[in-house]
């Protein structure tokens, strides 16, 4: 398979939930932690909820993110996207502490860690 047939295929996959299961399976431990971000939406919470274990995530390891605490290494924030108007999850892994941290940021806590992405899951 070609390289560009295996992107398009990877990209049809993380729009079509059902396929794209495997991929997140391959790539995620859903024995850690889901802190969920939906910047004050809260009416949002249960779909991203429901969305995460569709892709294979415990419900009993999912709670809301707040910004006294940031989650630690290892762990993951899926935080709906963007802010005011959410259309997808983005999943991110919690990597350790940030550099130049600031806790006065309307981030709070999540500003003292480093995330990095590890996928987008269409918001429906």
């Amino acid at each position: 398979m070609s390289v560009i047939s295996t992107t398009r295929l990877y990209i049809e996959c993380l729009y079509n939930n059902k396929r794209c299961n495997r991929f997140l399976s391959a790539e995620i431990d859903a024995t850690k932690t889901v802190y969920i971000i939906v910047h004050g939406q809260t009416h949002l919470f249960d779909k991203v909820q429901e969305s995460l274990i569709s892709k294979g995530f415990e419900r009993a390891r999912m709670q809301k993110a707040t910004l006294d605490k940031a989650g630690e290494p290892g762990e993951y924030v899926a935080m709906a996207w963007p802010p005011m108007a959410a259309k997808e999850i983005v999943l991110s892994e919690i990597m350790g502490p940030a550099a130049n941290t600031n806790r006065a940021t309307p981030l709070g806590a999540w500003a003292t860690v480093e995330q990095k992405e590890l996928h987008r899951i269409p918001l429906e």
